[in-house]
């Protein structure tokens, strides 16, 4: 299957997985002007009148290069030849000037939080990216290496999200966050790019930044010792399996979680003291680190990976019996002989019972 069939398949499950098939609907592609997302355009394109469906592009410039200008006047003189609308967003001028220990993330949830403003205002039902097969390697490579991840962490990206899942659980407004490109390589990416335009980033090849490491020194050392195993398309293999394991687990640990919330007016939650000491230790850590992304419980601005370590000082403070109280971001918890309750503290209350 060439990379037109293999997209045209990606994108066609997608839309069935959404529920836009056979209707109207709109896509929003985050195009940076390089190789991988503008070959996504590209692909987009081809595919608007077939499944019926509008199509732009959004250049978000970080205001961290002096190049940025020009990068965004060549977006826009692509997408006035293949006829689509082209926005351009722009970063705070401060955002660089505050001290952040994670500011890649910092950058990331920024880059979406501006795109989704865009998506919802312009009442897109799909934010496109261009993540491609390489892109989730280095993933979960940097998850399992830097991190010790776990089965949530081994599922990488996903082919589709909800726009919650990112910056906020709130229902209204929600639309999909959408990658076609996931099984696509970039080799693939880069023959099919060949002869057309695109940008390129020198800051892309800087290995001070910890997924460039990845993409040019991890990477190439596995090409070379590992020549004969298709090793990426295993580790997607690996992604996709854990990821179906992973969601079957979130909906058993959903009903666990939803089986305790009560009906009082603080939205708190009780784990009575003989159900503590019926579950294993490993039990509660696995319980807990499903509930701070529970779409059941947490509704907070941001759904939460714990550390390990507060993870099981959680099972720590819970298996204990004398009367204390704790709070770990974004929950407050109450300890008695009883159990234990507690409450996510960024969740509005219910007006009664």
């Amino acid at each position: 299957m060439d990379l037109k069939e293999k997209f045209r398949a990606n994108f066609k499950e997608i839309i069935e997985k959404t529920g836009f098939s056979g209707k109207k609907f709109s896509v929003l592609v985050a195009c940076s002007g390089g190789a991988d997302s503008l070959a996504l355009l590209y692909l987009l394109h081809e595919l608007r009148d077939d499944f019926n469906f509008e199509l732009a592009a959004a250049y978000v410039n970080h205001r961290l290069r002096s190049e940025a200008d020009n990068e965004a006047i060549f977006v826009d003189k692509i997408c006035q030849e293949l006829e689509i609308t082209c926005f351009s967003l722009e970063f705070e001028p401060d955002f660089w000037t505050h001290e952040n220990k994670n500011i890649e993330e910092r950058a990331r949830l920024k880059r979406y939080e501006l795109l989704f403003d865009l998506a919802k205002s312009n009442k897109f039902n799909m934010l496109a990216t261009a993540h491609h097969l390489d892109d989730q390697v280095e993933t979960v490579l940097m998850r399992i290496f830097d991190r010790g991840t776990g089965l949530k962490g081994l599922s990488g990206i996903k082919p589709i999200n909800p726009s919650c899942d990112f910056l906020s659980n709130e229902q209204d407004g929600v639309f999909f966050v959408i990658r076609p490109m996931l099984n696509i390589s970039k080799s693939e990416i880069s023959a099919f790019m060949k002869g057309l335009q695109f940008l390129s980033d020198a800051s892309n090849y800087d290995t001070k930044y910890r997924r460039n490491y990845y993409r040019h020194e991890i990477l190439p050392a596995l090409d070379k010792l590992l020549p004969e195993i298709p090793y990426k398309e295993n580790i997607a293999r690996l992604a996709e399996n854990a990821a179906r394991e992973s969601e079957i687990m979130r909906e058993l640990m959903d009903d666990f979680w939803r089986n305790l919330a009560t009906k009082d007016p603080e939205n708190s939650i009780f784990i009575p003291r003989s159900l503590v000491k019926s579950k294993s230790y490993d039990f509660w850590l696995t319980a807990f680190s499903y509930l701070f992304s529970s779409a059941v419980f947490v509704e907070s601005d941001v759904h939460r990976s714990p550390s390990t370590k507060t993870l099981h000082d959680i099972v720590d403070f819970i298996t204990k019996t004398d009367p204390a109280t704790a709070n770990y971001n974004p929950f407050a918890f109450e300890r008695t002989r009883e159990g234990v309750r507690f409450s996510d503290t960024k969740k509005p209350r219910r007006s009664g019972v």
